[in-house]
């Protein structure tokens, strides 16, 4: 990838890679009656790094705080754990990160990537 690297490529990566672990960490969690989910509060919010990037915002960093205060607090979501949420609504997330395989193969690889500095 480093040869021919691609930033959007690489930030698509990342955040399906934290949504998979996100439904990984739910299952460990579970029993233990701790709700983890994923969420996509906002696209494109009024941020320098935004604006200086792309120009015109899509949504504004309130709508975004909105919707993490409401995935955080909401009592319709005590019992919801391992989802995918795009602002303030469950949605489906990319299908690789509904893999099982994938999901494994993913944590094999950053474990591997870390143990040396563990």
């Amino acid at each position: 990838m480093e040869k021919n690297y691609d930033g959007y490529l690489a930030y698509a990566r990342s955040k399906l890679a934290l949504i998979m672990f996100t439904f990984d960490l739910s299952a460990e969690l579970k029993e233990r009656k701790i709700n983890v989910n994923a969420l996509h509060p906002a696209t494109l919010m009024s941020t320098s790094m935004v604006k200086d990037h792309f120009g015109q915002a899509q949504s504004s960093v309130e709508e975004g705080f909105s919707a993490i205060e409401f995935l955080a607090t909401s009592k319709n979501l005590d019992e919801i754990t391992g989802r995918y949420f795009e602002n303030k609504s469950q949605a489906q997330a990319n299908a690789q990160a509904y893999d099982k395989e994938a999901r494994k193969k993913l944590r094999q690889t950053t474990t591997d990537s870390i143990a040396a500095y563990l």
